[in-house]
């Protein structure tokens, strides 16, 4: 039954009461009566509105985006219209901004939507046109129907309107379905067709949703099936061949076309143990057997799987590996390979270019390296990149993680074991150093390596032979060592906790990574390189706002380059599908950095003497421009004195002479509220 004449009227008297006075007739509908409200600060209700309109390239952006509903939503509209055709109905779908997406309908409906901008891409928001069926749906997230002068606007109270929004998975509204006449052609019936229309429409793109999702496992399994370097067969209950992967065909020796849909009886003949456990169902894992493939003898490893149902065994599973491989990666020696070079440690501050020309020099010899520097500042970046510039570059590059590894394993990782050690046939295990043979063996945190450990490594550093537990027989090693370290190695051997003999050894070479905080140049470089990684990974071009990046300039970083890569790893996740991250998508310490200022420094908060020392050189090289007579002047020591401290501490002068020096923040000593109670022990502190 359409709208009556009474009911019309009923409706245009509160309008007018409410337009006019301001007065909400108690019977009106509660969503109508709230939009209403909502409406009367913001609209002239009697000012005929011009609507927005998404330009061509815009509504093409808005269609692409939400290609997925309105593909769905497509066929339903059309399936709608098909059956009210004739009706003076248009049928729409508008996305959750409020745009229209798509509209098709009657010509009579068409041409008065169209007389009042309601064609594809206007906005029909209740901010742009009040009081509309279409934005009740999306702003209350109820269906909704709005006839005659239930429209805020009076120049819409000749249409009506039926609207259902459309909801996805988790119950986030996409958009909403409708379908739009004349104020006295609608019926109540037309709320049910909208309901039903949005509702088939998330049926319908929840399918697909599933269906693509099912797909999208189905392809992983398959592609995991592949990738495996064991062969895998399946067959059915019936005994049928269902899936042979690359790798089982060629161990079989045949073409996968002609394997699969054959019974598996007609291709193999498993001894007798692996019949009677098929026949009992029980599982098998890492047997060795003999099998017949077409005739021909295969030994091989093999598992056995079941998968079953309610109603019994479904699937049969059988991983196979030829005896030859298992025996090679067995007693195979592995190494990793070292896949980062200097390019991935970009810097133009004076501090990484003193670690740029230190890398080039070191490398290239044959002694060890001690890399220091604060977590976070690269140290494993920089010993990959050691063992790419080497002539080992084409060796082996293996990572012993000395945090890790539980102290009563180190010495037995360290050196491997002889075989029979154990009581067992093959128990012989290689040592790090015969794994890392005519490479490079990385020590992580070193600090915390054993002193039974740090005697082996000194053995070795200085013998150059390795015995392993349980042997007699020396083996000769050709092994380039690495150590990392972010701790006080001279206190720890003042502790007696680190060999000091073994310190010497490790820092033949000393490279130490300055903090992030002192490389303020280098930020922007960071930012790029971590950006496009990003930008692979999350396949789209991400990119900085300057704003952003003042903001990262500014911070202390006391995380270094970790926390670097972690605050714009977390910023790309914030800033969604944008390709732009700008400050706000920043974590808060970022945006609103906490400020300490030292007051009653603890211990473990006062930096150490040599800290002081090397801050308080690089103050004054930064203000006397490089100038070393200067330096010793201010400083109230000799230009000897001076000369020497710049290369204990690797501080190049010439960095500070020009004149145009802009000091970056790299050389600005940190406000440390600790005060020498004389000139006297100031002077002491940074001489002899």
């Amino acid at each position: 039954m359409a709208i009556t004449l009474q009911e019309f009227d009923q409706a245009l008297k509160d309008w007018n009461e409410f337009v006019n006075r301001h007065r909400l007739s108690p019977t009106l509908n509660p969503l109508i009566a709230a939009s209403w409200e909502r409406c009367w600060p913001r609209i002239n209700p009697y000012s005929k509105v011009t609507i927005k309109h998404l330009s061509p390239n815009h509504l093409l952006s808005a269609q692409v985006a939400s290609f997925d509903l309105l593909s769905v939503a497509r066929p339903v509209m059309e399936d709608i219209y098909q059956y009210i055709e004739r009706s003076e109905t248009a049928v729409a779908l508008i996305n959750g901004t409020g745009f229209v997406l798509d509209i098709i309908g009657d010509p009579a409906i068409i041409e008065a939507t169209k007389q009042l901008g309601i064609t594809t891409g206007a906005c029909i928001t209740e901010i742009e046109i009040g009081t509309n069926a279409f934005s009740l749906a999306i702003t209350e997230r109820v269906p909704a129907q709005v006839c005659g002068a239930e429209h805020y606007l009076q120049q819409l109270h000749g249409l009506a309107e039926a609207a259902a929004p459309i909801f996805d998975l988790s119950g986030r509204p996409l958009g909403a379905f409708g379908l739009i006449n004349f104020y006295d052609m609608q019926t109540p019936h037309t709320l049910g067709l909208a309901v039903a229309g949005a509702r088939a429409i998330e049926g319908q793109r929840q399918s697909d949703l599933l269906l693509a999702e099912q797909i999208s496992h189905l392809a992983e399994l398959n592609a995991i099936l592949e990738a495996n370097s064991d062969g895998i067969l399946m067959w059915n209950s019936e005994g049928i061949l269902m899936h042979v992967n690359a790798s089982a065909a060629k161990i079989i020796g045949r073409p996968l076309h002609t394997l699969v849909g054959r019974n598996v009886a007609d291709i193999f003949s498993f001894p007798a143990f692996i019949h009677q456990a098929q026949k009992n169902q029980e599982a098998l894992t890492d047997v060795e057997a003999t099998i017949q493939v077409f005739g021909q003898p295969i030994t091989c490893i093999l598992s056995l799987r079941f998968v079953r149902n309610y109603k019994g065994l479904q699937w049969t599973i059988v991983t196979l590996r030829q005896e030859k491989a298992v025996r090679q990666l067995v007693h195979h020696q592995v190494g990793a390979h070292a896949l980062l070079t200097l390019e991935d440690m970009p810097g133009i501050s004076p501090g990484m270019k003193r670690v740029h020309r230190m890398v080039k020099t070191a490398a290239a010899a044959q002694a060890s390296i001690l890399i220091r520097g604060e977590s976070g500042t690269g140290k494993n970046v920089l010993a990959n990149a050691i063992h790419n510039e080497s002539p080992r570059r084409e060796g082996p590059f293996l990572i012993f993680a000395c945090s890790s590894t539980p102290s009563e394993l180190v010495v037995r990782e360290l050196l491997g074991t002889e075989e029979g050690i154990d009581g067992k046939r093959g128990g012989g295990r290689p040592s790090k150093f015969e794994l890392a043979q005519g490479g490079t063996l990385f020590f992580q945190d070193v600090d915390v390596l054993p002193l039974e450990a740090q005697a082996i490594l000194l053995n070795v550093i200085e013998l150059g032979i390795v015995q392993r537990i349980g042997s007699s027989r020396p083996i000769a090693v050709d092994v380039r060592i690495i150590a990392a370290t972010s701790a006080n190695m001279e206190k720890l051997i003042a502790q007696g906790n680190f060999r000091a003999d073994l310190f010497y050894r490790l820092s033949a070479f000393e490279i130490t990574l300055p903090p992030l905080r002192e490389r303020q140049k280098d930020i922007p470089l960071l930012v790029d390189r971590i950006l496009k990684r990003l930008s692979n990974q999350l396949n789209r071009s991400l990119s900085l706002t300057p704003e952003a990046l003042e903001l990262l300039k500014k911070y202390s970083w006391p995380g270094n380059v970790r926390e670097l890569e972690a605050v714009l790893g977390q910023a790309a996740v914030r800033a969604g599908v944008s390709e732009i991250i700008d400050a706000v998508h920043l974590p808060n310490n970022i945006l609103h950095p906490s400020h300490y200022t030292m007051i009653h420094p603890t211990a473990e908060t006062i930096p150490s003497m040599s800290e002081i020392e090397r801050m308080t050189i690089l103050q004054t090289a930064q203000s006397c421009f490089g100038n070393v007579s200067e330096m010793a002047r201010v400083l109230g020591i000799s230009r000897t004195t001076v000369w020497r401290k710049l290369r204990e501490f690797n501080i190049s002068a010439k960095d500070f002479r020009s004149k145009a020096y802009d000091a970056p923040a790299e050389h600005m000593m940190p406000p440390l509220n600790i005060v020498f109670q004389d000139e006297t022990l100031w002077r002491n502190n940074v001489s002899d």
